[in-house]
């Protein structure tokens, strides 16, 4: 039988976790329409064995990539390129399913033909167990949408256009593949920015289906490990900006979904340098050489971001914190002026 969708399980060093994310997928009606690809990194720890327990209890439901180690991206690519779905998705084995809405995603997949597909998650926080919503406002689901749609619209989708929101068709995915850089952080920016911003149409379901950790200290999103691995971050978005700049042919519609995701990634990267950086100085020197290297590598994108840039580099003068920023982003007038500062820039 046909698997509707393949689960890439990137793992390394997650003996603490994996189990849960792997008995979230054990729905014995459905175990024959999906496959599970555990690709373990390079671990050190029980990773493999506990990976290995569930191969030999549903041999033809999970699998096991053992592969030396290479990063989030590597496994990626190695799970992507095992996989028989219709279907993929990849979902850090920090992480989990919701077990009860797994039969009506398969259900919805079976008959989809979109290149992408698109579905609401829940972001929960470790330590309280509280449920953050992150979805689409939009008023009919299971819509086909183009991209030049939902970039009309875009503050409807943002919030599902991420790495946690996005399943991808696998022969779309492959016919636009992009190899994930390995051994760096954040790359899942480019795994949710290309091949999407080549997407032809995109599926919206109102499935509640992935369930993000947050709040984990180990996390590569927490503040300090951001800083730490700043230039990761640098990296990834000069690598979207070659794509970006090298990718003439896209249609205005991915230009346009391309350029977003860009600037999302330098603002995380100006936040990082200027605000989370306590050494100011150091923080804006940095930003100004890799705006050097846009500008170089696009014009055009350095248009649209350095206006933005002026903005953080006035909080790195006022000496802007991380708490105070945070503060900043609630208050209604930030967002208001935020708002009509990306209305005049459009």
């Amino acid at each position: 039988m046909e698997k509707i969708i393949s689960f890439i399980i990137p793992s390394y060093n997650v003996e603490k976790y994996l189990v849960t994310c792997l008995e979230s997928f054990l729905v014995p009606s459905l175990l024959k329409q999906f496959e599970v690809i555990v690709v373990d990194d390079g671990s050190t720890d029980k990773t493999s064995e506990i990976a290995n327990s569930y191969v030999e209890s549903y041999p033809d439901t999970f699998y096991l990539i053992k592969k030396s180690n290479g990063g989030h991206g590597s496994a990626i690519n190695a799970g992507s390129k095992f996989a028989k779905g219709k279907f993929f998705k990849v979902v850090d084995a920090d992480d989990w399913i919701v077990t009860e809405n797994l039969e009506e995603l398969i259900g919805q997949l079976l008959i989809c033909d979109a290149d992408v597909v698109l579905t609401p998650f829940h972001m929960v926080d470790k330590s309280t167990g509280k449920r953050e919503i992150r979805r689409m406002y939009i008023d009919n689901y299971e819509n086909t949408f183009t991209l030049n749609q939902i970039m009309s619209n875009w503050k409807s989708f943002d919030r599902c256009m991420t790495f946690h929101g996005i399943t991808y068709k696998r022969s779309f995915y492959n016919e636009y593949r992009h190899e994930l850089p390995e051994k760096i952080f954040y790359e899942d920016q480019e795994y949710a920015s290309i091949p999407c911003c080549h997407a032809r149409s995109i599926q919206a379901l109102n499935i509640f289906i992935y369930q993000y950790l947050i709040g984990n200290n180990e996390q590569s999103v927490a503040a300090h490990n951001q800083l730490k691995r700043i230039n990761h971050i640098k990296r990834v978005a000069l690598n979207t900006v070659k794509y970006y700049s090298i990718h003439l042919n896209l249609e205005s519609s991915g230009k346009n979904y391309l350029s977003m995701k860009i600037q999302g990634i330098l603002l995380s990267y100006y936040t990082t340098a200027c605000i989370v950086n306590p050494d100011k100085r150091e923080g804006r020197l940095a930003c100004k050489k890799t705006n050097a290297q846009i500008k170089r590598l696009s014009p055009e994108l350095f248009q649209q971001v350095s206006k933005k840039f002026k903005v953080y580099q006035l909080f790195s003068f006022l000496n802007i914190n991380k708490k105070q920023y945070d503060c900043l982003l609630q208050l209604r007038f930030y967002n208001r002026l935020r708002k009509n500062h990306d209305r005049i820039n459009e």
